[in-house]
Formats: structure tokens, C-alpha cells, sequence
């Protein structure tokens, strides 16, 4: 079946004409009352008709003779094409405009019923509620075609791009998307998706909460956009035609007296390549006064970005970047700039709060076999005005992995987060820092762990802050804590490397065998101490090299003697011939209880200081808690200046108690033997 295209001749609004022209509203009820369109073979509701000039582009809905009543909803399933005016150029500022400014109420701008339908190349603004309300399925608002018009005929209008990428640029090229509305100013939300049967729509390359400029705000008094009770919906900024490209295309939504985007009991939504809070220029902070993300209530599986070029950026908010709230579960932030521009380190754009905050509880829900609901992986969460990532209230199983929070793209130069770079608080628990699982069953595929290792360091507050009677479970393995990306050079954190009161069940690294792992920490430069302890139960630091800090290697604050395992060595000596060190000493520490005794070397003799790994060995105390050191085969891989030795004792016995578990070094100097 032949579609039917449906005409507009005039920029009135007056519910007249004949035949199949007239103005919108009499076109939209004509499409509606024939209902020809279907899925595979929509109708067309063009405007060639009409010839746009900058003074006569715009249809004052309400403002004629068919009175101040918002403009019907479409019903058929059509296309409704603005790039199609005459002279229409978006590059220039120069669409077809609907503006709501005389209506009253809560009347919407376009309400989309139908399904199947596109709406592109339009200016929607001053609706007293939503610019546009979706209660259907399969709707695309904008697009990313290039040089295609809708019936696939070649036709590359002013607006469009005219010039693709060049292959092979590594450098992220900004242009203004071909098909995209601009949709702003409106008494609501920009875009309103809403109810059960307002699924599978695509959003696609708008200005949301913006000027057609895309880097001056004049945001919706709502959301940018908000999805509410509606699952399996997409906002795709677009697929680049270069993938070595990021962000060519993009959604921006920013600028909104609201979030940028709401997603409240919405199940199965996919954000890819969008900006929230920084204008289309990817320099310009249009921060959305309120969060630029918010996934809220009950929803589940929401894939926040993917590989370059697919991740977002939230940036410039009055509040947070992207907050994890409710009970939503299953949500997998990728390849995120929070706090950052992409790939641009001169643009000053943090959130007003954190980077990134997590509060969901995760509704009981996990991906696969693991024990995570909410994932952060390769984010950049840095600059912000709060903490680079946030975990507090009841938030459970969430894990940080491959990420850089406080510094810039590079891993080199700080972009310090003004608080903590993580901050963990509340009821938190089974939080891992780091991790070593190569691949979380639910995840699409492409997105297998590799090594998992952070980068948190330059961050003007502590590294991590981890504080709280009711914070458990916390793992922090296979992070570089203050040093620059090769994990030798400084970029410390202004306070304590890693900062922890209260907590319970805190792991710091982690040994295996006699080896030294790859999920071992680097805990170095920072401006006070490289740990903190300031009580807890059942908290360790293992295996990894902790030095250069201002302050102590490892302090232990208010913890009583008797309690706090005390290895103190009496010699270490160091075989020429084979450069095999001997540590003997003693341990004093809680009755019948096995420790595992570790050794490292440093070139300084701060108290806690290790910098390299020489090994470790079990011992057990006797009914006295005393228990004999002799450790031998120790390599030291700098015997010539690493020649201070510091032990550190770890309980391995499931014992409780206000020091259990707690690590304490003591430091020796080496001597050689011939």
C-alpha cells in the first residue's frame, strides 16, 4: 500500500482548509480520521508547503481562530517531517516552530498515541506541560539519517552533514545532528514517555533544554526527558560514521530546571552518547539543575552507555552526575564522563555534588552468578564539587572497576574531585573496589573485565573514605592510590590514601600464594597517611606496596595495644651471594590465633613503609600469644637501597572483637651477610 502524505500550506492555526492542505491541526486530524498509516508504510505529514524565513517560521498554536486548544493527538502512524519546509536549516537556527505560549493548562505540544511514528526537525517550545508525550510504542523522535530523506531518496538539505569524519581520526569531531529536534522551554518535561504501553521508542540526536545553538540553555521547568513506568526504551545519541569518533552525534539535555533524565520503574532502558549538562560544543556547562541522570524506584537493567563512542556525559548538574536510587537494580554504568567533558580536559564542568551516587538497595536483584546489582566500569568521575563517587544508605553490591576518579582522561594530571575520590557511608555493603572477576553473566557482550584495576588519586579529601558502624563488606583490590597512571609517579590524594572508622570486614588487597598479584593496591603520595585505621572489626591490609606518604605507611588510631598484632623483628639480613634475606622477630599478638606474617622493603624508613613485596609466612601464637618469626628466602629487588624492612600481621582465624584482623607494621633495618 502507497503511504499518504498529508500537506501543511500554512503556519496559522486556524483548523482550516481543504482537500489535503491546510494548517497542522486540520492535517493532523485528517491523518487521524483516514488512519492509513502502519508500521511498514507510515503516512507523511510534511511541510513543504510552507516557506521558513526568520521572521515566519513559527505556528502559534492556540493563537487562531480554532481557539486556545492544544493541537489533537496523533492516533495514525505518520511521519511527521519538519526538515521537509522550504529553506529549513538547522544549522542556522532556521525551523519550523511550534510554540504552546497560548495555551493553558496542562496541554501538552505533540502527543504521540499511534506508535510506529517519527517526529524530526521540529522546534517545540513554551507548551504549558510536556513538549512531547509518548503513550505508545516504537516512536523515534529525531534521527541520525544522512543524506537520505524518508522515502530513501537521496537529498542532502542544508542541516545535514555534508561531510563525513575522516577515517582514522583519533580526535572526537562534534556536529550538529541531522534529524533532531530541538525541544525546550516548555512549562513540564521536554519529553514525556509514560505508561505501560510506551515502549520501544528511540530518542535520537535532540537538543533537549536548549537553544537551537545546543550551548545556550533554556531548559523545560521538568525534566529533559523522563520515563515513567515504561520499559525497553532507548536514547541514542547516534552511531558516529566513524567509530574512531566519539560522540559525532549525540543527544543533548541539558539546561532543564529538573534532571536531565528521569527513569522512575522503567525496566530495560538504554542511554547511549548523550550529554547531560554540557552544551552540544562539549565545553559549554548547561548544567540541568537537578541531577543529570536519576534512575529511581524499580527500575531494572538499565545499560547506562557501552564502548567508545557510546558512553555519556554528565557533567555541569546542580546536583549529582548520575544517581542510582530506590530499590533500581541490575544498572551498569559504562565508559561515563562525570564531571568532565569528553576527551576535553580544558573545560571546567563538574557536578555541583558527586560524580556518581549509588543509594539503591538493588531490589535483590544481581547480574548472573555475582554478587553486584549496580557496576561502574571505565568511568571518569572527576572535578566534581562533591565526592568523585558516592555509596551510602542502604546500597548493596556495587563495584568499581577500570575506572579513573580524580584525575584527568590521561591518568596523568589532576582533576581533583573537592571531597573524597569514594566515599562509602550508611548501611553500604558488599562494595568491591577493583575486582578480578573476568566476566559478570547479564552483561552484554564486549564488556568482560580484564584486568579491573582504579586509578583514585589528585582528589582534595581522602582517596577512600570508608566510615560507618553499619558499612560491611568493603573489597579494595587492584587500585593505584595517589600515584599517576604507571602507578611509580606522584598524584596524591590530599588526606589519607585510604581512610576508615568503624567499618566492618574491610579487605585491603589480597595475597595468594607467594607470588604478587595483579589485584594487589598501590597506596602512595598521599599528603597524610597511606591508611588510616580508626576502629572496626575484621579489617586487613594485604600484598600491596604502601610508601611516600606524608605521614605514616599504615596508622592505627585508638586501638589498644593488647588487642593490635605486634610482629617485631629483631634482624634481617640480607645473603650477598644470593641475595636472599633472613627476617627473624616476634610476634605478639591474641592467643592461639594464626597470622600471616608479610614482609616488604623500602628505600625510607617511615614507619609502615613497604614498597616492595619480599613474601610472606603463616605463624601461630601460643597460649600466651607469642609466636616466633623466621622467614627466609625473602628476594628484595632493590638490596642496595630498599634496605628498611617493615612486617605486617593479619589475623586469618574468624575471631571477633574491636581489633581482630587488623594489620600493624614494624620497621628494621637490614644488614648484609657475607
Amino acid at each position: 500500500m502507497l503511504l499518504s502524505t498529508f500537506t501543511v500550506t500554512s503556519l496559522g492555526d486556524d483548523n482550516l482548509g481543504s482537500g489535503l492542505s491546510g494548517d497542522l491541526r486540520y492535517v493532523l486530524n485528517q491523518a487521524n480520521a483516514l488512519n492509513t498509516g502502519t508500521s511498514t508504510n507510515p503516512d507523511v505529514i510534511d511541510f513543504s508547503g510552507v516557506s521558513l524565513s526568520p521572521t515566519a517560521h513559527t505556528i502559534h498554536v492556540g493563537a487562531g481562530a480554532a481557539g486556545a486548544r492544544p493541537l489533537p493527538a496523533l492516533t495514525d502512524v505518520a511521519i511527521i517531517d519538519g526538515t521537509s519546509a522550504t529553506n529549513f536549516d538547522n544549522l542556522s537556527g532556521l525551523m519550523l516552530t511550534l510554540d504552546g505560549s497560548k495555551l493553558r493548562g496542562h496541554d501538552n505540544g505533540l502527543v504521540l498515541q499511534g506508535g510506529f511514528s517519527t517526529v524530526q526537525g521540529l522546534q517545540i517550545s513554551n507548551f504549558p506541560h510536556n513538549g512531547i508525550l509518548v503513550t505508545s510504542a516504537f516512536n523515534t523522535i529525531g534521527g541520525d539519517e544522512v543524506g537520505l530523506n524518508i522515502n530513501g531518496v537521496p537529498n542532502n538539505p542544508p542541516g545535514r552533514i555534508t561531510d563525513q569524519v575522516p577515517t582514522g581520526t583519533t580526535a572526537p569531531v562534534f556536529v550538529r545532528p541531522p534529524l533532531g529536534n530541538v525541544i525546550s522551554g516548555n512549562g513540564g518535561d521536554g519529553v514525556r514517555i509514560r505508561g505501560e504501553s510506551a515502549q520501544f521508542n528511540l530518542l535520537e540526536g535532540n537538543f533537549i533544554g536548549t537553544d537551537v545553538t545546543g550551548i545556550v540553555a533554556k531548559g523545560n521547568r521538568g525534566n529533559g526527558v523522563s520515563i515513567i513506568d515504561a520499559d525497553n526504551n532507548t536514547l541514542l545519541g547516534t552511531t558516529p560514521p566513524d567509530q574512531n569518533n566519539p560522540f559525532v552525534f549525540y543527544n543533548v539535555i541539558s539546561g532543564n530546571r529538573g534532571n536531565g533524565l528521569l527513569i522512575n520503574n522503567s525496566n530495560s532502558t538504554t542511554v547511549y552518547a548523550n550529554f547531560f549538562g554540557l552544551g552540544a560544543d562539549n565545553s559549554t556547562p548547561l548544567g540541568n539543575r537537578l541531577d543529570g541522570v536519576l534512575i529511581n524506584g524499580t527500575s531494572d537493567q538499565t545499560i547506562f552507555g557501552l564502548n567508545i563512542p557510546l558512553g555519556n556525559v554528565t557533567a555541569a548538574n546542580g546536583k549529582h552526575g548520575l544517581e542510582i536510587a530506590g530499590s533500581a537494580s541490575r544498572t551498569i554504568a559504562v565508559n561515563t564522563f562525570s564531571g568532565v567533558a569528553a576527551f576535553n580536559p580544558s573545560a571546567q564542568v563538574g557536578n555541583h555534588g558527586d560524580g556518581i551516587l549509588v543509594t539503591s538497595n538493588g531490589g535483590g536483584k544481581v547480574f548472573g552468578a555475582s554478587a553486584f546489582s549496580t557496576i561502574i566500569l571505565t568511568c571518569q568521575t572527576s572535578g566534581n564539587g562533591g565526592n568523585g563517587i558516592e555509596i551510602r544508605g542502604a546500597a548493596r553490591g556495587v563495584q568499581i572497576s577500570q575506572s579513573v576518579i580524580g584525575m584527568a582522561t590521561d591518568g596523568r594530571n589532576p582533576a581533583p574531585n573537592r571531597k573524597d575520590g569514594i566515599a562509602i557511608s550508611g548501611k553500604a555493603s558488599g562494595v568491591s573496589i577493583g575486582g578480578f572477576e573476568p566476566s559478570v553473566a547479564g552483561i552484554p557482550e564486549g564488556l568482560g573485565f580484564l584486568e579491573a584495576a582504579n586509578q583514585i588519586s589528585g582528589n582534595q579529601g581522602n582517596g577512600l573514605s570508608i566510615q560507618g558502624r553499619n558499612v560491611r563488606n568493603v573489597r579494595i583490590v587492584n587500585s593505584l592510590i595517589g600515584t599517576q597512571i604507571d602507578g611509580a609517579s606522584p598524584a596524591g590524594n590530599g588526606l589519607d590514601g585510604v581512610f576508615i572508622t568503624d567499618a566492618s570486614n574491610v579487605e585491603i588487597g589480597q595475597t595468594v600464594g607467594t607470588s604478587v598479584p595483579r589485584y594487589r593496591n598501590t597506596i602512595a603520595f598521599n599528603r597524610q597517611n597511606g591508611v588510616e585505621f580508626r576502629r572496626g572489626n575484621q579489617n586487613s591490609i594485604l600484598g600491596g606496596p604502601i610508601y611516600g606518604n606524608g605521614a605514616l605507611g599504615i596508622a592505627l588510631v585508638h586501638h589498644a595495644n593488647d588487642r593490635t598484632p605486634a610482629p617485631i623483628l629483631t634482624a634481617a639480613t640480607t645473603d650477598t651471594a644470593t641475595s636472599n634475606t633472613l627476617v627473624t622477630g616476634t610476634l605478639h599478638a591474641r592467643a592461639s590465633t594464626i597470622y600471616q606474617i608479610e614482609v616488604f622493603a623500602s628505600t625510607t624508613p617511615n614507619l609502615g613503609n613497604g614498597q616492595y613485596f619480599l613474601g610472606f609466612s603463616n605463624v601461630q601464637t601460643d597460649l600466651n600469644g607469642v609466636a616466633d618469626i623466621a622467614i627466609d628466602g625473602l628476594v628484595n629487588p632493590n638490596p642496595t637501597r630498599a634496605v628498611f624492612i617493615t612486617a605486617t600481621a593479619t589475623s586469618l582465624n574468624e575471631t571477633q572483637g574491636p581489633e581482630s584482623g587488623v594489620t600493624r607494621p614494624k620497621t628494621h633495618h637490614v644488614r648484609s651477610a657475607p
